[in-house]
């Protein structure tokens, strides 16, 4: 998470404004979109899908304890670690930015902080659900890390190509409609950034239609926090493990 840092280090030098934690997110939240889902995945992606290849998975499951208990004590435990180092990074960055000239805007900071750590959620339970559906660590490592490529590479690529073919057949001007916004604009990664830019960052918002909203966007990040997982683990639950 030293990015993190960094990024809390080379705030105050680039920036022409006044230099304040509550200005601090909008120029973060670009790096932990790239950052977090790479973390998340490579803490995540063995949790299961190695215990089901060796066999261990029988083994725990043979003690007094459900799949139930395997899987939400396996999430919890990498989801400590992910948002440990995020609360660490982001603390520390939030405190280069204030010594020795800034401002600490305490409420939006911790508002940035939860944040901060449910998109760390998300990314522990999206590999731990692509754990749970794996049954060899080789389809979980190319199942999850091919989401992150997906999400975190190539998805403005699409977005840009998509709004490049509706201009050019006459279909859209300047823009993507708006829910074609909506549906391109679910991706994890920039749900987190409306919520910050509606929630947290001063003067930013989010334009569009009522379903373009912060709010909306934040009903969409709690769905992301726990509807991957929580689809993944009925799958699971009802598996041959042998």
């Amino acid at each position: 998470m030293s990015v993190v840092l960094l990024a809390g280090y080379i705030y105050p030098l680039l920036t022409s404004g006044p230099v304040t934690t509550a200005h601090f997110p909008g120029f973060v939240h670009g790096w932990l979109t790239t950052l977090v889902p790479f973390v998340g995945m490579l803490v995540t992606y063995n949790a299961i899908a190695g215990q089901r290849e060796s066999g261990s998975i029988r083994l725990s499951l043979s003690l007094p304890q459900s799949r139930r208990d395997v899987v939400l004590g396996t999430f919890l435990s990498r989801t400590a670690v992910v948002v440990g180092a995020l609360v660490a990074a982001t603390v520390g960055a939030g405190a280069l930015v204030v010594y020795p000239l800034g401002e600490l805007a305490l409420l939006p900071f911790v508002e940035f902080l939860a944040l901060t750590v449910t998109f760390g959620v998300v990314w522990t339970g999206l590999g731990t659900a692509v754990s749970l559906v794996s049954a060899t660590r080789r389809r979980a490592l190319i199942s999850g890390f091919g989401l992150v490529f997906l999400f975190v590479v190539v998805w403005d690529a699409i977005a840009d190509a998509l709004a490049l073919g509706l201009a050019a057949a006459g279909l859209a001007d300047g823009g993507l409609p708006g829910p074609i916004r909506f549906l391109v604009g679910l991706e994890p990664g920039r749900v987190f950034g409306r919520v910050v830019d509606g929630f947290v960052t001063p003067g930013a918002g989010v334009e569009g239609s009522w379903y373009l909203n912060e709010w909306v966007a934040l009903v969409l990040f709690a769905c992301w926090a726990v509807g991957p997982l929580g689809l993944a683990f009925l799958r699971f639950d009802g598996s041959d493990l042998s």
